[in-house]
């Protein structure tokens, strides 16, 4: 039975305090609502009165949720999304929709996958607008509550209620600067291990899930000698393009462009490449795209996970680490 209290409630006002509850800030609020800073606030007013509670408190640093507010963001995503299966979104298309996307994404696949995603955006979705942010330690509880739509990770051990897709995964290749003196020449493993490395690893985890190709290096008591870790794949090429070192990422970013003139990419020597596949390491660890199963019957979801996916799978989306034989000794 519907209650008098549901037939007076505006369910407008609970868009606004979905919008509210993701920005934590008026003004970035009515700019997404496409209202007066004014007329948010006598909307927020009325979800006080409504909810009976604040909602809100004002700080220097934005808005913050009451405890009841929170109580109202773990459950309002998944019953806007209700509403909008109900009201039908079938007759979706890219050209016209101007919904928003929320991805997290770690520095390193940024590079990769964004150039690409936003010029095909450009195209054939010019209203669509991506919002992206770096991946937390509780990205699950952001994609749960509604807080982003996509997330892309290892996913080590996901939450029942959590959809992984794997990314295909790209061979990695051995990356240096122009004029490098191992760039006009096939190298070999003595030729890897004699420079220093540089490491692109993923924050949040552990070195141990982020780094086959040491991995297994040290099954055989060999090291490479790594003389920075960074998550920011630009620091690492602006290292590369001044230094000797070398860096292991996924085949790709020199034909983007925007590294063509300074970096070159070879394949990995043969003697890695035969212990890729044979030996067995314990961090082979797969990037996947994960999303809330709230989102599963979306149409816009739907096409967006396929976008996405498209440009995941055509681009060096992380560091794939690498193996090495035994070196004999001299």
């Amino acid at each position: 039975m519907i209650s008098r209290k549901l037939i007076r409630t505006d369910l407008n006002l609970l868009v606004a305090l979905q919008i509210l509850l993701e920005e934590r800030n008026v003004t970035r609020a009515a700019e997404r609502l496409s209202v007066s800073q004014p007329a948010l606030s006598k909307t927020l007013q009325k979800l006080r009165d409504s909810f009976e509670d604040e909602l809100f408190t004002r700080t220097s640093h934005g808005l913050v949720p009451t405890p009841r507010a929170e109580e109202l963001g773990s459950e309002l995503p998944h019953l806007l999304e209700t509403i909008e299966q109900v009201l039908g979104d079938t007759e979706f298309s890219p050209e016209t929709y101007a919904g928003s996307f929320k991805l997290l994404l770690p520095p390193i696949l940024c590079e990769s996958l964004l150039p690409g995603l936003m010029a095909e955006l450009a195209e054939v979705a010019p209203h669509v607008q991506i919002i992206m942010a770096e991946v937390p330690p509780n990205y699950q509880e952001h994609l749960k509550k509604g807080e982003a739509d996509f997330a892309a990770f290892v996913a080590l051990e996901t939450e029942r209620d959590i959809l992984a897709e794997p990314i295909a995964a790209i061979a990695p290749r051995c990356y240096m600067r122009v004029g490098h003196p191992l760039a006009e020449k096939e190298i070999n493993l003595q030729d890897f291990l004699a420079y220093p490395h540089l490491r692109l690893y993923l924050p949040g985890l552990t070195r141990e899930n982020t780094s086959m190709v040491d991995d297994v290096l040290g099954q055989y008591g060999v090291h490479r000698s790594i003389v920075l870790e960074t998550t920011q794949f630009s620091s690492a090429v602006g290292v590369l393009t001044h230094t000797d070192s070398l860096l292991v990422a996924n085949a790709g970013f020199q034909e983007g462009g925007l590294y063509r003139e300074r970096i070159v990419g070879h394949e990995l020597p043969a003697e890695l490449q035969r212990m890729i596949r044979n030996t067995n390491s314990t961090n082979r660890g797969k990037m996947s795209l994960m999303r809330h199963t709230r989102t599963s019957r979306s149409i816009p979801h739907q096409w967006m996970r396929s976008l996405l996916m498209k440009h995941l799978s055509s681009s060096p989306e992380l560091v794939q680490p690498e193996a090495t034989p035994k070196v004999a000794e001299a």
